[in-house]
C-alpha cells in the first residue's frame, strides 16, 4: 500500500466503509510491525482531529463497525475476522476517547478554566500530552511540565529556546486548521512555515551526535533550514525522506493528493525511503528548481524541473493553479478560505484551470471560475453547494 492509499482506506475502514477487498489489503499491510504502530499512531491522531472538526459521526461509525463484524461472523470468515477484531479493539479503544470528551461536554458544565478547542483553534500538544490553543494575534510563553520556558509565541510565530542539547528526545505536535497558516522557529534555528491543514511533529531539542528529525504528518510545510554539516536535517512525509545540511525547500503530504511532492528552492537535498537508512549510493540527490513527487500509483520517485514559485507562493497567501482540475482545486479552496465545498456538478470537475489568487475572497474566486465555465452555487455560513 502506498501513502496516500493507507490514509484513504483507514479513514474509510474508521467510518466503517471499507469493503472487504479494502480491509484485505489494509490486513496484508499491517502483518509488518511497522505498520502496525504507523496505523495506530495515524488513527489516533486522525479521529482525534476528526472529533475536534466534526468530520464524522462516530457513534455511528460504531455501529457500522459492529454490524460489519456481526456479518462476518454470520460468513463465518474466522481468520479475518479475527485479524480485523483485533484492530477494530484499537478503533474502539480510541472512538472510545472520542465518546467520552463528546459526552462530557454535552452533559456537564465546563468550568471557565476548561480548554474547549474551537475547528478553527491553532493547538500545540506537548510532550505530556498537554494541549495548548495558540491565539495568532496574541503572545504567551510555552512552559512543559517542569515548570520551564522552552518557546515564545509571538502572534503568527512560535520560538523555540536556543539552548545545549538534550539528553532525551521531546516531542511538540503543531496542528494548524483550515483557514490559517503559522511558523515555527525550531531550536536549532530552522525556519517552519505551515499552511492550512498541517500537522508537524518535531523535538522541542535537538541530540548532539544524531540527525535533526521532524515529521510532516498531514500537509504542507517550506523549510528554511539552519545549515550544520554534523548534524543532517531530515523530513519524513510518510514513505518518503528528505535529508538536508542546509537548504531551502517546500514538502506537500495532503491526504487527497496521489503523491507526496518535494519542491528545492535552494541548496541540494537526498532523497530516499521511510523504511531505509540513507545511503547516498542509492538516494536521488536533487537540484534547486526542480520538483520530486513520490508518485503512488507507480510507487516511484518522479523528478522533473519546475518554476518553485508555483509551489511556494501560499507562503505569501498565494493559491496558485497550473492546467490544475477544478476537482483538485475544490480542497485547496476549502482549506485556504476554511470553508465546506459539494459540488454536483460532474462536468466542472473535468474542467482544467491555470489561475493565480492573492487578496481575493472566495464569492470572488468563485466568480473568476464561473467566467470561464458558467455553474450555479450556493454559499451560506461557509457551506458551498455548487449545482
Amino acid at each position: 500500500m502506498t501513502p496516500s492509499s493507507n490514509k484513504k482506506i483507514i479513514s474509510k475502514y474508521l467510518a466503517s466503509e471499507a469493503s472487504e477487498a479494502e480491509i484485505k489489503q489494509l490486513l496484508k499491510w499491517l502483518e509488518k510491525k511497522k505498520n502496525q504502530k504507523t496505523f495506530k499512531e495515524y488513527l489516533k491522531t486522525k479521529l482525534l482531529l476528526d472529533i475536534k472538526y466534526n468530520t464524522i459521526d462516530s457513534q455511528e461509525a460504531y455501529i457500522l463497525l459492529l454490524d460489519k463484524i456481526k456479518l462476518m461472523k454470520k460468513n463465518k470468515n474466522k481468520n479475518r475476522l479475527t485479524a480485523l477484531l483485533k484492530y477494530a479493539a484499537v478503533f474502539i479503544g480510541v472512538l472510545g476517547i472520542g465518546f467520552y470528551f463528546m459526552n462530557y461536554h454535552k452533559t456537564i458544565e465546563v468550568p471557565k478554566n476548561q480548554l474547549i478547542i474551537a475547528k478553527d483553534d491553532i493547538t500545540i500538544e506537548l510532550e505530556n500530552g498537554n494541549v495548548k490553543i495558540i491565539n495568532s494575534s496574541g503572545d504567551q510563553k510555552i512552559i512543559n511540565e517542569t515548570g520551564k520556558i522552552i518557546a515564545e509565541q509571538s502572534g503568527n510565530m512560535l520560538n523555540y529556546e536556543k539552548e545545549n542539547s538534550a539528553e532525551k528526545l521531546a516531542y511538540n505536535i503543531l496542528t494548524i486548521p483550515n483557514g490559517k497558516k503559522f511558523q515555527v522557529v525550531l531550536s536549532d534555528g530552522t525556519e517552519v512555515y505551515l499552511n492550512s491543514g498541517t500537522v508537524l511533529k518535531y523535538p522541542v531539542k535537538f541530540i548532539t551526535g544524531l540527525n535533526r528529525q521532524v515529521y510532516l504528518l498531514e500537509g504542507e510545510a517550506y523549510f528554511d533550514v539552519a545549515k550544520d554539516a554534523k548534524h543532517p536535517f531530515i523530513v519524513n512525509g510518510d514513505d518518503m525522506n528528505v535529508r538536508v545540511l542546509g537548504t531551502k525547500f517546500n514538502v506537500s503530504t495532503y491526504p487527497e493528493d496521489s503523491s507526496i511532492n518535494t519542491v528545492l528552492v535552494e541548496g541540494a537535498v537526498s532523497i530516499f525511503g521511510d523504511d531505509k537508512k540513507y545511503d547516498k549510493a542509492t538516494s536521488l540527490e536533487m537540484k534547486p528548481g526542480h520538483k520530486a513527487s513520490w508518485n503512488n500509483s507507480r510507487n516511484n520517485i518522479i523528478i522533473e524541473e519546475v518554476n518553485t514559485n508555483d509551489y511556494t507562493g501560499w507562503i505569501d497567501g498565494k493559491l496558485i493553479f497550473k492546467n490544475t482540475q477544478f476537482k483538485n482545486i475544490l480542497k485547496k479552496l476549502e482549506r485556504h478560505y476554511n470553508v465546506s465545498i459539494t459540488n454536483n456538478n460532474t462536468k466542472l470537475n473535468e474542467q482544467y484551470y491555470d489561475a493565480t489568487f492573492d487578496i481575493e475572497t472566495i464569492e470572488e474566486v468563485l466568480f473568476a471560475f464561473n467566467k470561464s465555465y458558467k455553474f450555479q452555487y450556493i454559499l451560506k455560513n461557509n457551506q458551498i453547494i455548487i449545482n
